[in-house]
């Protein structure tokens, strides 16, 4: 039997499901070779090591000294902005660059407005007064009125929530997470 064949044959006879003909030829191989022998002892040092159970045990204080460890590393880098600052500068860029790209667009922009707008009628019909409102500011792009209220209202919203789980709800996370 070769090295190769033999090494191939460890883990059944360790698991001890080998045939009886491959074991005898088996262990006739590892009484002749002191290479696959040092091998397989290595196998059994291995499979004893997994199966032992080991019981780690902490030292007493080991809550309190990990703790100390945590409050002499550096704190985080926390932004000194406000998040709703980037919101709203966000909300202002974003207004400014739609609004100057419809007037740019010229008349062109009205037949898109309209079959938009008749593609979300029902969407937006909640938001009205702002389409109302939004028409008389577009002038011309009256039909896009609605659709510019009902967006401006949903990222107005939209801002909100992040401000306030910025400013009220991550904090009050923060806190249960410490306690």
């Amino acid at each position: 039997m070769s090295c190769s064949s033999s090494e191939a044959l460890f883990e059944a006879y360790l698991d001890d499901t080998l045939l009886p003909a491959q074991r005898v030829r088996l262990l006739n191989h590892l009484g002749a070779c002191g290479r696959c022998k040092g091998v397989l002892d290595e196998l059994r040092v291995v499979d004893a090591l997994m199966i032992a159970p080991r019981h780690v045990e902490l030292p007493a204080n080991f809550t309190f000294a990990t703790m100390a460890e945590i409050r002499t590393l550096p704190r985080p880098h926390v932004s000194s902005a406000p998040v709703y600052a980037y919101l709203v500068s966000y909300l202002v860029a974003a207004w400014l660059l739609i609004g100057a790209s419809f007037l740019l667009a010229g008349p062109a922009m009205r037949a898109f407005g309209e079959t938009a707008l008749d593609a979300s009628a029902q969407l937006f019909h909640t938001f009205g007064t702002f389409g109302h409102a939004g028409a008389r500011v577009l002038g011309d792009f009256g039909s896009l009125g609605a659709l510019f209220g009902g967006a401006i209202v949903l990222d107005i919203a939209v801002a909100l929530a992040l401000i306030v789980g910025f400013t009220v709800v991550r904090p009050r996370l923060a806190e249960r997470i410490r306690s």
